[in-house]
C-alpha cells in the first residue's frame, strides 16, 4: 500500500506509511504476494517495447521494474510521495519522479499505459483521480487499476478473524480516508468511463498457508497491532485469539484480495475528469 493518500489523518502519520520500520519489507511481502497476478495482466496488453507508461505509487518499485525490462525501448515513469524505496540500477529507462497524483497533472494522452495497484483504495479523492488517469492515457491505451478488497473475508467461519478484518478495514477508513470494498465496483465505473475490452479479475489472497499472501498479512497484521490497540478496534485478548488461530495447522482463509481492472480507451475519446 503506497503513501499518497490525505485523509482524516492521513497515510504519511499512518501505520503502513514509508517511514514505519518494517514498511519497506511489507511492500516487498505485498511485491511477492500480487506480483503474479499484475504481471500476468500486464502481459496481456500487447503494449509495445517502446511504451510510455506511468506507474502511480510506485511503491517498492517491483511493477516498474517489470515494465522497463519488458518495454526497454520506452519510458517508465515511476512515481510516489515518498520515493526512498525507488532505487533502480543504472540506465534503467525508469525516471522516479516525487509526485502527488491527487494534486499534481500529466500532461493529457501521455502514456501508453496508467498503472496503480493498492493506491486509489486509501485516497478519498479516489473518484477524482481515476477520471484524471483516463485523460493522462493516449486514445488505444489501457487504464489498469488494481485495488485490495476485503469482501471475501465477510464469509469466513472464523468469527476472530472477520473480527480482525473489519477492525483493520476500520482503522484505515478512519485514519487514512480508505475504501477496501471500491474495488468491488471498479469495472463499472471503468464501463461508466467510456472504456473498451473491460475486463476484471480477483486474486485470493489466502491466509494460514505459509505462503506469500499470507506473508503480506501477516507482516501487515504485525504493524497494525499498536494502532488497533491504541484506537480501542481490537483487545489484547482479541490479538491473542488470532495469533493463535493463525499457528493453528487447520487454519486456512482468504483475507485481503487484489482486484485487477483494465479497459483501452477509446480513439478520439472525449477527456472526462473534472475540475
Amino acid at each position: 500500500m503506497t503513501e499518497a493518500a490525505h485523509g482524516p489523518e492521513g497515510y504519511a502519520s499512518s501505520y503502513v506509511a514509508h517511514h514505519v520500520p518494517g514498511e519497506q519489507a511489507r511492500l516487498h511481502a505485498l511485491e511477492a504476494a500480487f506480483d503474479p497476478a499484475t504481471f500476468r495482466v500486464l502481459s496481456r496488453l500487447g503494449l509495445p517495447e517502446d511504451a510510455r507508461c506511468l506507474d502511480l505509487g510506485a511503491g517498492a518499485g517491483s511493477v516498474a521494474a517489470w515494465l522497463a525490462a519488458h518495454h526497454p525501448l520506452g519510458q517508465i515513469t515511476a512515481t510516489d510521495t515518498d520515493t526512498r524505496f525507488l532505487r533502480f540500477p543504472p540506465r534503467t529507462p525508469i525516471r522516479v519522479l516525487r509526485h502527488d497524483a491527487v494534486r499534481e497533472d500529466f500532461p493529457p494522452e501521455a502514456f501508453d499505459l496508467v498503472h496503480a495497484r493498492a493506491l486509489l483504495c486509501h485516497l478519498p479523492q479516489r473518484e477524482k483521480l481515476l477520471r484524471r488517469a483516463v485523460d493522462w492515457v493516449r486514445p488505444g491505451g489501457w487504464l489498469v487499476v488494481e485495488d485490495l478488497s476485503v469482501r471475501l473475508a465477510d464469509t469466513s467461519p472464523h468469527l476472530v478473524f472477520k473480527k480482525v478484518t473489519r477492525a483493520g478495514e476500520e482503522l484505515l477508513a478512519t485514519t487514512v480516508g480508505s475504501d477496501l470494498r471500491w474495488a468491488d465496483k471498479l469495472a463499472g465505473r471503468f464501463t461508466e468511463l467510456d472504456l473498451d475490452d473491460v475486463e476484471s479479475s480477483t486474486a485470493p489472497g489466502t491466509v494460514g498457508d505459509r505462503s506469500a499472501t499470507d506473508a503480506f498479512w501477516t507482516a501487515t497484521f504485525d504493524q497494525a497491532v499498536p494502532a488497533l490497540l491504541d484506537k480501542g478496534l481490537l483487545t489484547r485478548q482479541d490479538m491473542a485469539a488470532m495469533r493463535a488461530l493463525h499457528r493453528s495447522p487447520d487454519f486456512t482463509d482468504t483475507g485481503i484480495s487484489l482486484i485487477s481492472v483494465q479497459g483501452r480507451k477509446k480513439a478520439g475519446g472525449a477527456p472526462v475528469s473534472t475540475p
